[in-house]
C-alpha cells in the first residue's frame, strides 16, 4: 500500500558519504523547546545497522537527535529512507524527520546566526502539520517555501519511502542572496546582526532503496507538482537531524514508531 513513487529512484554515484547517525538527545535545542521539560530521549530510540528507529514508550513526546561536522551551504544532496510503522500511530500525530543549524551550546537570542529560526528548518518528512491535514504526511518548511502532501500516504497507513534533497547552485527560483533576519515562533521577528547566505533547495520522494534524482535529473525536477522547495537561511553553525514524535496536543501514543536509514550526502 506504501510504495508508489510520484518519482522514479535514480542509480546511486559513488560519492555520497555516508552519515553516521550516532545518536544523542539535545534537550535545549530540540526537546525543551518544542515540548517542555517532560519530553524523552533516552529509552526512545533503536539502533539497528544503519536503522534508527524512534518508539514512543509512554504518553509523553520523544525525540532523537543526530549532529554533523556539515554546513547547509555545502550539501549538494541528502538522502535518506523513511518509514512510519503502519498502524503505530495516530491521525493528529505530529511526527517528523527534519533538519536546521544549530551550534550545541548558546541559544538564538544571545546568538541568532548560530541557532535555530523558522527560515532555516526543512522539515523533510512531517506528518499533520502541512498541507495534507488530518493523517497525512507531508515535506514542510516552518516559515517559508512551498510544502508538499505526500498524495496517497497517511499516518495511520504508514509508510516507507526515499526523501532526496538537493541544492541548486543556480538559483532558478531567484531566491535572495542574503538575509538579514528571520522569524522566531509565529510571527516574532530576529535579527541575526550580519547578512547571512541564503540557499535554494529542493526536496523529492520516491520509492526507497536509491535516491530520487541526481544533477541534471534533479535539476529537471524542480518546479514538478510533487516537489517542495525554500529559500533557506544558512548559519554559522552545521546541521542537525531530527528524529520527533510530539503526538497530538503533545500526547503521544505509545509504540508509535517512525525511523530513517541510509543516510548520506554529497557535498561540493
Amino acid at each position: 500500500c506504501c510504495d508508489a513513487p510520484p518519482v522514479q529512484p535514480r542509480s546511486s554515484s559513488n560519492f555520497a558519504k555516508a552519515l553516521p547517525m550516532d545518536p544523542s538527545c539535545d534537550a535545549a535545542n530540540v526537546g525543551r523547546p518544542n515540548c517542555g521539560a517532560l519530553s524523552r530521549c533516552e529509552g526512545e530510540y533503536l539502533v539497528d545497522g544503519t536503522r534508527r528507529t524512534l518508539r514512543g514508550t509512554s504518553q509523553f513526546c520523544s525525540y532523537v537527535t543526530f549532529r554533523t561536522e556539515i554546513s547547509l551551504r555545502s550539501v549538494r544532496q541528502l538522502d535518506a529512507d523513511v518509514f512510519i510503522t503502519p498502524g503505530t500511530c495516530a491521525p493528529w500525530d505530529n511526527l517528523a524527520f527534519w533538519l536546521f543549524q544549530t551550534e550545541a551550546f548558546g541559544d538564538v537570542i544571545s546568538q541568532p546566526a548560530r541557532h535555530w529560526d523558522a527560515l532555516s528548518e526543512v522539515d523533510l518528512m512531517e506528518t499533520y502539520i502541512g498541507p495534507g491535514g488530518v493523517n497525512s504526511i507531508n515535506t514542510n518548511f516552518a516559515a517559508t517555501g512551498v510544502a508538499r502532501h505526500w498524495r496517497g500516504f497517511t499516518i495511520q497507513g504508514g509508510m516507507r519511502q526515499h526523501v532526496t534533497m538537493w541544492q541548486d547552485p543556480d538559483n532558478a527560483a531567484g531566491c535572495p542572496a542574503t538575509r538579514r533576519s528571520g522569524f522566531l515562533s509565529g510571527v516574532l521577528p530576529i535579527e541575526y546582526g550580519k547578512e547571512l547566505p541564503v540557499v535554494s533547495v529542493y526536496v523529492a520522494r520516491c520509492v526507497p532503496g536509491a535516491p530520487c534524482c541526481e544533477g541534471d535529473g534533479c535539476r529537471a525536477l524542480q518546479g514538478g507538482e510533487d516537489i517542495a522547495s525554500a529559500c533557506i537561511t544558512v548559519k554559522e553553525a552545521p546541521m542537525l537531524l531530527v528524529l520527533s514524535n510530539w503526538g497530538s496536543g503533545h500526547h503521544a501514543m505509545p509504540g508509535c514508531e517512525i525511523g530513517v536509514s541510509d543516510v548520506a550526502v554529497r557535498t561540493f
